[in-house]
This record gives C-alpha cells, sequence and structure tokens, in this order.
C-alpha cells in the first residue's frame, strides 16, 4: 500500500512539472455553437500584415491555429505571436473577462452580424453584415461609415457575469490598413456602456497581453525566453526575446506591441496607460480581487502573501508600473496587464478607448509603426487612401494563367484630397502561398503622369509550370503628390480578399476544345472597320451567354473638388471620334481642351467665364457644356489644377440585361475584360490585309509594310515586273504598280518602291533579274475609326470532344515525375510542426473522360481512379486503395476510354 501511495506521488509530481501552457495546449478546445446562442461569431483581421483571428466574446484569439492567425506577423510567415490577449472591464470585486475557459463572462450581442454565417461582420465581406440592418455603422446620413481596408465591428456584453450582472456593453471595431504607413498596425476601438441599474465608480478597463515569441502551439516551450519593455510615454508594452526560435521559418523572430493610443478623458486630460504588470503565466488566478487589484495597483493586493507575483516595482518609486529590468536577462513565460482608470460609467454613459497590435522586424522598426499609430489615432482615421482594391478573377490553363480583373478602382474618391487620382495597376505574384509576392505587370493610365504604358484588364502569365500553385494579387495606385507619395492598395494577403486568386495551371483534356465564341456580327449603323478578337477563359458557365458592346461618351471629374455639370450633346454621331477629352483648367477662368489618350491639346486658351459655358470640339459631332451654379463658392469652382474628363467609354451588356462593363474608358488595342471573364480587344484592323503571288514563278520575293498611315488608300494593287535587265553588272526589274502613277520604276536587288503609304521591298539572288510577267496582289485597307453608332453582338459555345483525336494520341498520356523519387516538387508541406509533404504524382494529357487502373508488375490492382473533368490532369497521393503507402518499385498504369486505351510504366523510388 506505501509502493502504490508513492507510486502516485511520484506520478503527480510529474504531471505537475508541466506548465499550465503546455497542458492547455494539449486540449483540444471546441469552438461549437451551445445550443440556443445564435449570436457568436469569429473573424479574421488579414488586410494588414498582421493577421488575426478573434471572437466576438472579448477574445483576440484563436482557441485553436486551425481557426486562424493569432498575431500573426509578417502575415502568411507562420510566425504568430499571441497565445492570448483579451480585454478586461473591472470594478472593485467585480471583473469581467473572457479568458478563463471555465468562467467567460463576455457573451455576444446579436443584430451586427449575419448568423446564419456565424461570421463577425466585416466591411470587406458584405455577406457578413446583418441581412436587414447591413453594416453596422453609418454616418450622420445614414450611409455605410468604413474607415480601413478592413473594417469589423461586434457586440458583447457581461451577460455572464459570475458575480453581478453590471449591464456593461462593448462595442469592438477593428480597423487594418494596408498600406505601407500602416500595414505593422492593428487598431481595436472598445466603447464601453453602461446599460445597467447603477452607476460605476472606480472603473479600469484593461487587456491581459500573453505574447509568445518564437513559439509553435504544442512544439517546444520557446515562450520560456520571452522579455518585456515598457514605454510609458508612448503608452506601449512589446515582447522580445533572444531573436532566435528554432521552430519559425528562418529562426529569426520580431517584436510585438500593445498601446492604448486614446483614454477617455478625466479633467480634461486623458489618463493614457496607467497600470502595468507582468507575472508568470503559470500564476494567473481568475479571481476577481486579484484582478482588480492588478488592473488598480491596489497596494492591498501588493502587501498580500500574492503580492511578490504580480508586483515587480525594482527601482521604480511608483506601485502602478512593474520594472522590466527585474525580468532575468533568460527571460521568462509572461504575461502582461495594461490597464487604464479609475473612471465614473454613469447609467447611459459610453467610455472610449483605441489601443493597437504593433509589430516590428526590429526595434526601430517597432517605434517606427508606433509613432504612426499615435499619429493616425490622433488625426481621427482620416488618412489618404489608396483607390479601391480591384476584384481579380483567374483562369487555369496549359502551361498559363489567365488573370483579369475589374475597372472600379478608377472610380473610387480619395476622401482625403477629395480628388479622383487613379493612376494604374500592379500585378503580383507570390510561389509560397502569399509569404513573398513578386511584381510581373505595371499598367500606368496614360496621362503624362508616371511611366503611361496605358491600361489593360488583363494580362497572361505564360512563366508558370504545370501542376504548381501560383498565388496572383492586383493592386490600384494613385498619383501621390508634392507632399504624400503614391499610395497603393493592399495586396491581398489571403484567398479570401477579392483583389488574390490562386491558380495551378493544368494539362488540356485530351480531345478536348475548350469554350469559345461561337459568332460575331456588327449590328450598329456605325462604319468602323476595326475587328474584335474575343478570348472567353475556358469555363462552361459561359455557354450560350451573348454580349453586346457599345459605345458612349462619359464625363467625370478627375482632379479637384469642383461641382460644375457637365452635359454633353452629340451633334453628329458620324463625326464622333474614339477619344477622351478632357478640360484641362490653367487658371479658373481659363482651360485647355486635350486629348488625355495621347496628352496632344486640340485646343489651348478656352476662356471660362462665371457661370461657365458651352465648348464644340470642331469637327468631330460633340458639345460639351460646363456649368456651375450661380450660388457656387470658389471653392466649387473650377481652380487651376483641376481636370474634367469626356471619355469615349466602352458598355458590355451580358444576356440583354446585365452590365459587365460599364461606362469604361476606352482606347482602342487595350485588353478589356469583363466580370465573368471574356477577354477581348477591339483594334484597327490590319492595313495590309494580304500579299499573294499571282504570276510568274522566278526567285523573287516581295515584302510590303505601311510607312505612311494618313496616305493609305484602300485597294487592290498589282506590283508587276514589267521589264528586266542588268545595268554595269548588276541586274534590275521595272516594276509598275496599278492604280498608282508607279508606270515604270527601274528596281535594283534589295530596292524599294513607295505608293500611297506602303513600301515594298523586293529581293532576288544571283546576277539573273527576274522575268517579265511575275505579280504580286496586295490587298489594302483604309482602318475606319469607331465612333458612338458602332456595336458588336457574340455569342459563346460551349467546349466539345474528338473522339478521334482521343483514339490517335492516348500516346500523349505520361506520368510526372516519372521516376518519383522520395518527394517531388508538387508536394507541400503542411503544418507548423510536421514538415511532411503530401506526396503525390500527376497523370497528365488524359481525355476529360477515363479511368485510371494502377497495378504492380505482378499485376495486382492497387489504385482505380475515376477521372472526369474539363483538364486532362489527375493527381494520385501514393496511396493504395485501402489508405496505405505504395512501396518503392516498378508499377503498371493503364487509362481506358470508351473508345482506346493506353498502357506504360512508372517507378517510385524512396
Amino acid at each position: 500500500m506505501v509502493k502504490r501511495i508513492v507510486l502516485v506521488l511520484i506520478l503527480t509530481s510529474l504531471v505537475f512539472a508541466q506548465s499550465k501552457k503546455e497542458i492547455e495546449e494539449k486540449e483540444n478546445y471546441s469552438f461549437e455553437k451551445i445550443f440556443g446562442i445564435g449570436d457568436r461569431a469569429g473573424g479574421i483581421h488579414n488586410a494588414s500584415n498582421i493577421g488575426l483571428f478573434f471572437e466576438n466574446r472579448g477574445k483576440l484569439y484563436p482557441r485553436r491555429i486551425t481557426q486562424g492567425p493569432s498575431g500573426e506577423f509578417p502575415i502568411n510567415s507562420t510566425k504568430h505571436y499571441i497565445y492570448r490577449v483579451n480585454p478586461w472591464v473591472g470594478i472593485p470585486g467585480n471583473v469581467v473577462q473572457g479568458l478563463h475557459t471555465t468562467n467567460e463572462e463576455w457573451e455576444a450581442v446579436g443584430g451586427t452580424h449575419n448568423n446564419d454565417l456565424a461570421q463577425i461582420a466585416f466591411s470587406d465581406n458584405p455577406a457578413t453584415w446583418h441581412p436587414v440592418n447591413g453594416w453596422p455603422i453609418k454616418d450622420a446620413d445614414g450611409n455605410n461609415l468604413i474607415i480601413s481596408d478592413q473594417d469589423s465591428y461586434c457586440v458583447y456584453s457581461d451577460s455572464n457575469n459570475s458575480v453581478s450582472v453590471l449591464g456593461l456593453q462593448v462595442a469592438q471595431t477593428g480597423y487594418a490598413f494596408g498600406i505601407n504607413l500602416a500595414k505593422n498596425i492593428l487598431f481595436y476601438k472598445y466603447e464601453i456602456t453602461n446599460h445597467g441599474q447603477n452607476d460605476l465608480s472606480n472603473l479600469y478597463f484593461a487587456l491581459y497581453c500573453d505574447i509568445d515569441v518564437g513559439n509553435v502551439s504544442g512544439g517546444v516551450p520557446e515562450y520560456g525566453d520571452d522579455k518585456i519593455d515598457f514605454i510609458k510615454d508612448r503608452n506601449m508594452v512589446y515582447f522580445h526575446d533572444d531573436g532566435v526560435s528554432s521552430e519559425w521559418p528562418g529562426g529569426k523572430t520580431g517584436m510585438f506591441g500593445i498601446s492604448l493610443l486614446e483614454t477617455p478623458l478625466v479633467n480634461g486630460q486623458q489618463l493614457g496607460l496607467t497600470d502595468m504588470h507582468y507575472n508568470l503565466y503559470d500564476d494567473d488566478l481568475d479571481m476577481d480581487s486579484v484582478q482588480y487589484g492588478i488592473m488598480s495597483s491596489a497596494q492591498s493586493l501588493y502587501n498580500s502573501n500574492l503580492g511578490s507575483k504580480f508586483f515587480h516595482i525594482g527601482n521604480n518609486s511608483s506601485l502602478h508600473y512593474d520594472d522590466p529590468s527585474t525580468i532575468p536577462a533568460s527571460g521568462l513565460d509572461l504575461v502582461a496587464t495594461l490597464s487604464s482608470g479609475p473612471y465614473n460609467l454613469n447609467r447611459g454613459d459610453t467610455l472610449v478607448f483605441i489601443t493597437a497590435f504593433i509589430a516590428g522586424e526590429t526595434k526601430d522598426e517597432l517605434l517606427t509603426y508606433s509613432t504612426s499609430a499615435q499619429n493616425i489615432v490622433t488625426a481621427g482615421f482620416n488618412l489618404p487612401k489608396p483607390p479601391t482594391r480591384p476584384s481579380l478573377g483567374g483562369s487555369k490553363g496549359n502551361k498559363k494563367a489567365i488573370l483579369y480583373w475589374d475597372d472600379k478602382a478608377e472610380k473610387s474618391l480619395d476622401i482625403s484630397s477629395g480628388i479622383y487620382d487613379f493612376e494604374g495597376y500592379r500585378l503580383y505574384r507570390s510561389n509560397d502561398n502569399g509569404r513573398t509576392w513578386n511584381k510581373i505587370a505595371q499598367f500606368d493610365a496614360v496621362n503624362a503622369i508616371g511611366d503611361d504604358t496605358g491600361l489593360q484588364y488583363s494580362f497572361t502569365d505564360t512563366t508558370v509550370v504545370n501542376g504548381f500553385e501560383y498565388w496572383y494579387s492586383i493592386t490600384a495606385y494613385d498619383q501621390g503628390n508634392e507632399l504624400i507619395e503614391s499610395l497603393e492598395s493592399p495586396i491581398g494577403n489571403t484567398l479570401e480578399a477579392e483583389n488574390t486568386v490562386s491558380i495551378i495551371p493544368i494539362s488540356d483534356a485530351l480531345g478536348r476544345l475548350p469554350v469559345g465564341v461561337n459568332s460575331i456580327s456588327r449590328i450598329g449603323s456605325g462604319e468602323s472597320n476595326y475587328k474584335i478578337d474575343i478570348s472567353p477563359i475556358d469555363d462552361e458557365r459561359l455557354t450560350s451567354n451573348n454580349y453586346e458592346v457599345a459605345f458612349e461618351f462619359v464625363p467625370r471629374k478627375v482632379r479637384g473638388s469642383l461641382e460644375t455639370k457637365v452635359t454633353l450633346t452629340i451633334t453628329d454621331s458620324a463625326a464622333t471620334k474614339p477619344i477622351n477629352y478632357g478640360m484641362r483648367f490653367n487658371s479658373p477662368t481659363n482651360f485647355d481642351l486635350v486629348n488625355l489618350s495621347t496628352t496632344e491639346i486640340i485646343r489651348s486658351g478656352y476662356n471660362y467665364p462665371l457661370g461657365g459655358r458651352d465648348v464644340t470640339v470642331t469637327g468631330q459631332g460633340l458639345r460639351i457644356t460646363l456649368k456651375d451654379s450661380s450660388i457656387a463658392t470658389a471653392e466649387q469652382r473650377p481652380m487651376q489644377g483641376d481636370l474634367i474628363a469626356v471619355d469615349f467609354s466602352i458598355n458590355t451588356i451580358k444576356n440583354n440585361s446585365e452590365k459587365v462593363i460599364e461606362k469604361r474608358p476606352f482606347t482602342a488595342g487595350q485588353t478589356q475584360s469583363t466580370k465573368d471573364g471574356i477577354i477581348f480587344n477591339i483594334d484597327e484592323p490590319d492595313i495590309i490585309q494580304s500579299v499573294s503571288r499571282i504570276g510568274g514563278n522566278d526567285n523573287i520575293n516581295m515584302s510590303f509594310e505601311v510607312t505612311a498611315d494618313t496616305l493609305i488608300v484602300q485597294n487592290i494593287y498589282i506590283v508587276s515586273v514589267d521589264a528586266n535587265g542588268i545595268k554595269n553588272g548588276n541586274p534590275y526589274v521595272v516594276i509598275s504598280v496599278s492604280g498608282t502613277s508607279i508606270t515604270a520604276d527601274t528596281v535594283y536587288n534589295l530596292g524599294s518602291i513607295t505608293f500611297n503609304g506602303i513600301t515594298g521591298k523586293i529581293s532576288f539572288p544571283g546576277n539573273t533579274p527576274p522575268a517579265v510577267g511575275n505579280k504580286y496582289s496586295v490587298e489594302v485597307i483604309k482602318p475606319v475609326e469607331l465612333d458612338i453608332r458602332d456595336k458588336y453582338l457574340f455569342d459563346i459555345k460551349g467546349s466539345t470532344i474528338n473522339v478521334d483525336k482521343i483514339k490517335n494520341e492516348m500516346n500523349r498520356i505520361r506520368v510526372v515525375p516519372n521516376p518519383y523519387v522520395a518527394s517531388s516538387l508538387f508536394e507541400p508541406e503542411f503544418g507548423e510542426l510536421r514538415k511532411e509533404p503530401l506526396r503525390q504524382i500527376q497523370f497528365i494529357n488524359l481525355p476529360p473522360e477515363c479511368t485510371i487502373h494502377i497495378f504492380t508488375v505482378d499485376a495486382n490492382l492497387i489504385k482505380t481512379i475515376n477521372h472526369s473533368s474539363t483538364s486532362g490532369t489527375a493527381v494520385w497521393d501514393l496511396r493504395a486503395d485501402g489508405g496505405r503507402e505504395v512501396a518503392p518499385g516498378v508499377y503498371i498504369y493503364i487509362v481506358k476510354t470508351s473508345v482506346s486505351e493506353f498502357m506504360e510504366r512508372f517507378a517510385v523510388i524512396k
């Protein structure tokens, strides 16, 4: 019996030798809804460089890392800094917190999000908004009020208060910015309202902060070497360690701070961070008296037998702040509690606190963003903003990725400056799931600002390898000015971002012809001969859709805060030109009319009298009327630098109802795209339509090129060899060109002739001139520009299967890699601790419908794969039908269709 007791004691001591954190990391926390509590929700901030999952129950962290990032910095790096961060609100004897899982006192309040999704309301995802109330924050006019690239909003109350319900309600708003100025910051605003029956005094607000630097959940306890520093004048505490981690990618750690940026006024002054204490994680206690004592730096707690656990005053003269120098140089598993108070919160009143997480790879970077965070709050979050993020779509192809995006960024107003200052697009690619990005293309508006490369709305990346995953993100940037650098909308950090897609290029299905164009017709009354080339993405959902493309002139304010009304009148539709016009003001009383596509001044020095004027665009069928209100202030009238545009714009309507391109400024040759993936170009036709030999068979060659567009005359010219000879030992021919004045032009070898804007080069070998009778036909057309009468109509046909091609080309089927050696580049790693790849090989160039049978060399069937896809690739995880990994060796595979089959071998080497 004694031995048994001793054994129990030994086992018990072994258990308690582990820290509480090590034990809790092994627990399987559940985030399933409790029956009847339908308002609980979670959400992820991922628009800045800090990723964070949080709940609407006073928890700024996930219960399990599978739910989402936990203070991940940089985002997508798998470096998660936050273990637990919780807001506390307390009065003597009653502290409301959501930290302890056995006593979660904050409870969700509904009405702010879509309960069906169980997701907190996020500004960049309207599906999360309340289906009736919409976005929960409105301005004075009832419009949605959205501050950052990604706002979040949730509400919770102390309805689960274990002492007594105080009637506290917390409205928590998050702000994430993607611009460089604020990308390493994640803001949270807390509006604490007293809905209870009693006025509350001596109230404190606190953030309980457990930051684990360098740690991976379930791994070695990297949190044991953490330290903190406290910067009082910044109201900030930051966590750091020795700078290295055995578990994080790259082995390096950064710094992660928490700051109280704005607190309520007491006697006209912000209290700021009034108390800061640290303790060991294992010393945490779920006792309201202790928690309040920490928040308020209570003398009674300091004098108690617990005082040494929660007060580390060191050389400080104040009981309110711990001295970080009391932490051993080797570090500890620390938590810090940052608090502000005391406050009085009477019934119906609200206290507002603004906090921020601030991160940096170095202390200097941390401090830079700390300064930026305070400046942003001081400015009331009124930041200059980049254009709206475009929406990006993508389609996989064989050794290519097709990207397409919309134009909403061009129509976004920078509220802080009052101008539409969009300048261009940048397209980025990531080969490591968003951890790092490289710019692969840039498209800059033609406006004498920047590169003037021209805008387009689609790009095909052909520098890719089939089977590998690539992420793409499109951003929009503005013009900037002498005071503020050009601002760029954020790269999408996750695939949930509307400007980010993932594409795995893949082999074409054998014998399958992709989705294409069925017919194209011109339905307008215009006489343009501009051609439209259409390339729909390979998506069966486009089948049978029809699209109408038309044009109109659209006015828009490009720059300035003027309230000038613009009215357009078409005086002669046949004379209109595909030109984007601009009225560029040199002063309040003078402007130039410019071609925005070429920056050419059409006419300079228009007078602009008080009240406005008419502008007749001579010879181009358009009259523009500018009108100012009779009561307009000077700021509402045009000023120097203001710009009004009148754009020749393109519209595209799908199935006679849905607008898939609306009022987009048009330039011939641009790559256009609709939001559903119809990619097309409208461009002038080739002037030289064809060149054909129609007479003779001597070894003579004639080539033709356009050398003067303005001299082009539409015609079919006959270029003839009418005579020949040799002069001074040099052979020559005498050329005539029908329909021109050229009746006898002598041309030597490598010489040329020019007629009506066309130059022909003539070459022949040897010393014998070509014979008389050699003739070429040259068909030339003169481009006729678009006008607003022109329209195109086209429809889409679905894919088709060529059975004969499948039968004849089954030998193109391959296995890659072959041989398979231990692992391959096709295999991604998974998990934060397990660096074990997802083993796979790929069968490529398969027919759309087939069955793959895999055998050992002994003819034992180990796997059957049924392939039914629009692509020609199937993936196998190297596991037999029973789930076990296959052994090294040679295997036979047979691919069968309804009309043919193919057999080949591959090898597995481990």
